[in-house]
């Protein structure tokens, strides 16, 4: 390594050069403008995208009316259901499925046919998990599409069966929920 002695001429040229850059004005700034910032300075983030509105009754009612033609047959099937589940009338509960109907029980495939079936196996297929996304379900948060009405996360489906003054309201599917 060598070192390099400035002589008296070379050192006053280095000196001027500092002292002249030292003296040059800062870029005039905006006193309105905000400070500057680094990157990660949170000032500098991209805002978080604002949450969207809670969905409402009428959100849902436009949803079902779009899909289905009508709303309150949906609104009313979730109260009857709730009700049903909630006083444990399997009868009642039984009548509001679709047969023949099939399911998984303990990971197996089964199918009723009719809703006496149904009624005897009531506890199997109406598990806890299912009766609390039963219970738990607000019609405002309720998921419609082009197959049906969900209640909790897939636990219940509910459609439209049948045509013209045939079609009726019932439930089409039950998923046990995964622990």
């Amino acid at each position: 390594m060598k070192l390099r002695i400035l002589g008296s001429a070379g050192l006053a040229a280095l000196l001027a050069a500092s002292l002249a850059h030292a003296q040059t004005p800062a870029p005039a700034t905006d006193p309105a403008s905000p400070p500057p910032t680094l990157p990660g300075d949170p000032a500098t983030e991209p805002a978080a995208p604002a949450a969207a509105p809670a969905p409402t009754a009428a959100d849902v009612d436009k949803q079902l009316t779009t899909l289905f033609g009508a709303s309150e047959p949906y609104k009313k099937f979730l109260t009857d259901l709730q009700a049903a589940t909630a006083e444990e009338d399997k009868k009642a509960v039984a009548a509001m499925v679709s047969y023949p109907f099939k399911t998984k029980v303990e990971g197996k495939d089964v199918t009723y046919e009719k809703a006496s079936e149904l009624e005897k196996a009531y506890d199997d297929v109406f598990t806890p998990g299912v009766l609390v996304a039963i219970k738990s379900q607000t019609y405002e948060k309720l998921f419609a599409n082009d197959m049906g009405v969900m209640i909790g996360n897939g636990e219940v489906w509910y459609s439209g069966v049948g045509e013209g003054a045939e079609s009726t309201i019932k439930i089409i599917g039950i998923n046990q929920p995964t622990p």
